[in-house]
């Protein structure tokens, strides 16, 4: 086979697009694909069809489809996939450094390590899964804040789960969350889930003391933000209990813009409008598991899942930090793992569908936690979600 144009490089190659150019250059693409999917018929790209060049930009090569040389029908079976395929299977490349084995690799890869990869990759990968229009989903997430401040109307709901209740009220949920308007008039909005450990109370102990930590230090007008602030979670789990927690923080500017912390597997998402009013659901936060250390390299990995490699108690010296620029009708979702429970769907759709059920703070929170405990009340499960308006 010989190409027309010197063939650039692979999606995911060391000489090819950068991860963090990733979400800026694909508006590019969409237009080039269409093209090419028109010319050569459904079924022609295959994973590699994809390349980048620095200075050239997008190329796509295209394989004529066997056969007498006519192109496939629109219906042909698989063909639709196989381009799908290809498209998801070179952007997750580029994010995650490896190509990813199979769709069920590709949604594990996006949920473990969301926010080290680029916000948003996950919505744009769901859209091209179910059909829908990518480039509005890729509009919606680079949509740049506007002049002026917002507000923040915070709400949260917590629940102990029915299956996690060990006849013990006082110390059955090991969740605890606050919120706290800075002198600054930032809001700041955390969430801690206990560790369990050997049940004797020490992960609800270590929630709390850490929350109350945390709560105290950034009603304090010398504070040092979100970093400082796990710093002072820790050696407050550290001084006062003998427990561990994770620790999510949050703290939403007057201007929109949004600082996260994290330590352990809390995750966080934002669910944001599209212009057709729809709704779509993009996590920000990874997972600090040994499953997520072991996956970025191996296809295979299915243990560690719940093991944290970092926590507050000890464990606390690395956090991950990102920050993310809302918008007025954005909802910024904070959770415990309990509320995040996986369903036969993506978390992100049923996120979304949620919150275009219920769109206020208060009516989401309620629906998040309603959701786990339908779905076995296996664990705690805490909603803590900031409402942007204008």
């Amino acid at each position: 086979m010989e190409w027309a144009e010197e063939p650039y490089p692979v999606l995911g190659d060391r000489e090819g697009l950068p991860a963090g150019m990733l979400m800026e250059e694909l508006a590019g693409l969409w237009d080039l694909l269409a093209d090419s999917l028109t010319r050569m018929g459904p079924g022609c790209l295959w994973p590699g069809a994809l390349r980048w060049h620095a200075t050239y930009g997008w190329q796509v090569l295209e394989v004529p489809p066997l056969g007498s040389g006519e192109p496939p029908l629109p219906d042909t079976p698989g063909a639709r996939a196989r381009d799908v395929w290809a498209i998801v299977h070179g952007l997750v490349r580029v994010a995650a450094g490896r190509p990813p084995r199979d769709l069920g690799d590709v949604f594990a890869l996006l949920d473990l390590h969301a926010g080290e990869f680029p916000h948003g990759l996950d919505a744009i990968v769901r859209a091209l899964l179910v059909g829908a229009d990518p480039r509005a989903v890729l509009a919606a997430v680079r949509t740049e804040g506007e002049d002026g401040e917002v507000r923040v109307r915070p709400a949260a709901e917590t629940a102990v789960g029915s299956r996690k209740a060990k006849g013990d009220p006082e110390m059955d949920n090991e969740d605890a969350f606050a919120v706290v308007r800075d002198i600054h008039g930032a809001v700041l909005l955390v969430v801690c889930d206990g560790v369990t450990g050997e049940g004797d109370g020490s992960g609800a102990r270590a929630a709390r003391a850490a929350v109350e930590a945390v709560r105290a230090y950034f009603c304090r007008d010398d504070h040092q933000g979100l970093t400082a602030g796990v710093a002072v979670a820790d050696t407050a789990v550290n001084a006062l209990t003998k427990g561990a927690s994770t620790f999510l923080g949050a703290s939403v500017a007057p201007s929109g813009e949004v600082d996260l912390a994290l330590v352990g597997d809390s995750p966080a998402w934002l669910v944001r409008r599209l212009p057709d009013g729809a709704r779509i659901a993009f996590r920000l936060t990874p997972d600090q598991t040994v499953l997520a250390e072991e996956i970025r390299t191996d296809p295979a990995a299915q243990w560690g899942g719940s093991l944290l490699t970092r926590h507050l108690g000890g464990y606390a010296d690395e956090p991950f930090t990102t920050s993310v620029q809302t918008v007025p009708g954005d909802l910024l979702v904070l959770l415990s793992d309990g509320a995040a429970v996986p369903s036969d769907t993506w978390f992100g759709d049923d996120l979304a569908a949620l919150a275009s059920a219920h769109p206020s703070a208060p009516g989401l929170a309620a629906a998040l936690v309603a959701r786990a405990e339908n779905l076995g009340g296996r664990d705690n499960a805490t909603a803590l979600i900031a409402e942007i308006l204008p």
